[in-house]
């Protein structure tokens, strides 16, 4: 009778393990969807603040075109217009670029 006991016990201890093994499965499945859901976050994060800096950065090129579009009217150099506005010669040289592109297009 006791053997019996035993057996039926240790049935239902390998019944609960296998339930626990599937649940563990099932686990480690929505934690790697859980994983990839946050990688995909994260790269949504920094693309939306990338897109911010990048509006920023034409906001501020468009505010500041009359101004070194005026000084390069006038003959100031890149780095004079530059130093004029305290703004990056690179900076300038893209303010400048958009312009041709924008008269090049016959866009205003």
């Amino acid at each position: 009778m006791l053997v019996w006991m035993m057996a039926a016990a240790l049935i239902v201890l390998l019944i609960l393990l296998m339930m626990s093994y599937r649940a563990n499965g099932k686990l480690k499945e929505e934690v790697r969807m859980l994983k990839e859901i946050l990688e995909v976050r994260e790269k949504t994060v920094e693309n939306l603040q990338a897109s911010r800096v990048a509006v920023k950065d034409v906001i501020e090129n468009f505010s500041r075109h009359a101004e070194v579009m005026a000084l390069v009217e006038e003959g100031k150099s890149i780095e004079e217009v530059a130093h004029a506005l305290d703004l990056p010669t690179n900076k300038v040289e893209l303010i400048i670029k958009f312009d041709k592109i924008k008269k090049d297009h016959g866009t205003l």
